[in-house]
């Protein structure tokens, strides 16, 4: 270097020494290089622990380790889902709601996903769903879609959104699911950042409690098939079999007269009048139950694996409550992880959301042997503008009382092994007209925080993320 310029930078850089040595004097906090090395746990590209090490498959998997189950991701690090659904109804405002969509971000999805990502940074969530396409590119994801219309909130025949329990014995349903599933998988299987797929939302499969809210269930609805349907014959042949081709014991429990000689006559029979609550009836009716799922998640179940053998399978998304044994069993050879939704608006006939139902997911993990993703669950409370959540069985009296049950479900959740992810329903406040009730979201329909709720969001994933790794990186590990 040339004598001139060597003098003139060590000038510079001299002169540089002295302003920071006085402002370190005159400040009242020390400058960043007397605190001491940054301890917080490194991580890679999709919010992983680069300590917590597991294999590199490219993927999202599941791996287990002292007796914990947690996902890694496509680098081989280590990962907690902790996530917000329904991102996309920012743009779905209804009556006398703000468009923020348009008056904020101006009807483009850039801007709108750089504040999110900006907002998730600072609250502690790593993981969206799928609603918001270009969030896709950016966080791990969770896709979802309803391949059959048993979801609680369909609604009735003749309803735009009808609810439907669809005859899967029937050749040509089963091609239309096996070719839905094979355009879900193209949407997403080439895309790292997705964890894991879902299937129908909320579905209900409980006989009893699907008649108590329905006035029908699936076993109901197949047994009213006429006499052609694949699915009237099948249960016709399915009785045949359950009482050893003993037709007159079939009449006699259904109390059909002397009429049914054949499984022609039984599939021509109309059950619409039989007793319900025979004790014949009802033990034939769960166990058929089970004939339906076992043929309807081995259509999607198979077909998935088919279309896309690398991603994880979470399944339905069922609410807890409504897993009956028989459908668990059947589900159980397809899926990877049992996911679940604690708590339920529609009628108080579910568990409840408002503390965690330890007792629940301790016998759902027994029996699923599975880890357990907690994938969409909140807890509300009446506002001056909306005095009923959507989950008013278990609403809080306040904004304070249901943040301060949040972070301690979240908390709690997450001291069960096998619990691997969360996701908090709802983004932002949105009235939904036919239940009459609002989802409220950490965010108001104008746009402002709710600070109490994301205050105890950012406390219960801070210390989800601590305990975990620290779990995950203790050496008698």
């Amino acid at each position: 270097m040339h004598k001139d310029k060597a003098i003139m930078s060590f000038r510079v850089v001299g002169r540089s020494l002295v302003v920071w040595a006085v402002l370190s004097i005159m400040s009242p906090v020390p400058p960043t290089v007397a605190q001491g090395p940054d301890r917080s746990p490194q991580l890679d590209e999709w919010g992983g622990w680069t300590d917590v090490k597991g294999r590199k498959t490219g993927w999202f998997h599941l791996e287990s380790r002292a007796g914990r189950t947690f996902l890694v991701t496509p680098g081989g690090n280590g990962f907690v889902a902790l996530g917000v659904n329904h991102l996309n109804a920012i743009k779905g405002h209804g009556p006398g709601e703000p468009d923020l969509f348009q008056t904020k971000y101006r009807g483009d999805w850039a801007p709108f996903v750089t504040e999110l990502t900006r907002q998730f940074d600072d609250w502690g969530f790593n993981t969206v769903d799928d609603g918001v396409p270009l969030l896709r590119s950016r966080l791990p994801y969770f896709a979802s879609r309803d391949l059959v219309r048993t979801s609680k909130y369909y609604q009735p025949p003749g309803s735009p959104r009808a609810w439907e329990f669809p005859d899967v014995f029937d050749p040509q349903v089963a091609m239309r699911l096996e070719r839905d599933v094979e355009l879900y998988c193209r949407e997403h299987r080439d895309n790292p950042n997705l964890i894991a797929y879902y299937w129908t939302d909320t579905p209900t499969w409980d006989i009893q409690k699907t008649r108590q809210f329905r006035k029908t269930d699936w076993v109901s609805e197949v047994r009213r098939l006429p006499a052609s349907a694949p699915g009237k014959r099948r249960y016709a042949e399915f009785l045949r079999q359950r009482y050893d081709n003993d037709l007159a014991r079939v009449s006699r429990a259904y109390d059909l007269g002397n009429g049914v000689k054949s499984v022609d006559d039984l599939a021509a029979t109309d059950f619409r009048g039989i007793d319900l609550g025979r004790y014949d009836v009802a033990r034939d009716d769960e166990a058929f139950l089970g004939v339906i799922a076992e043929t309807y998640y081995g259509l999607v179940g198979r077909a998935m694996r088919q279309n896309d053998p690398h991603h994880l399978i979470f399944g339905e998304k069922y609410l807890l409550g409504d897993i009956p044994p028989q459908v668990l069993s059947a589900a159980l050879p397809f899926v990877d992880a049992i996911a679940v939704q604690p708590g339920d608006g529609y009628i108080p006939i579910y568990t409840p959301g408002d503390v965690l139902p330890r007792q629940e997911l301790a016998e759902l993990r027994t029996q699923s042997g599975k880890p357990l993703m907690i994938c969409d669950h909140q807890i509300g409370f009446p506002t001056e503008r909306y005095p009923r959540s959507i989950w008013p069985y278990h609403q809080r009296a306040d904004a304070a009382e249901a943040a301060a049950a949040t972070e301690q479900f979240v908390r709690d959740a997450f001291a069960r092994p096998e619990v691997i992810g969360y996701m908090r329903c709802q983004y932002i406040d949105r009235f939904t007209t036919f239940r009459d009730a609002v989802k409220l979201g950490l965010i108001r329909d104008d746009g402002s925080p709710r600070e109490e709720l994301v205050g105890a969001s950012r406390a219960a994933n801070a210390a989800v993320k601590e305990t975990l790794h620290m779990q995950l990186t203790s050496p008698s590990k």
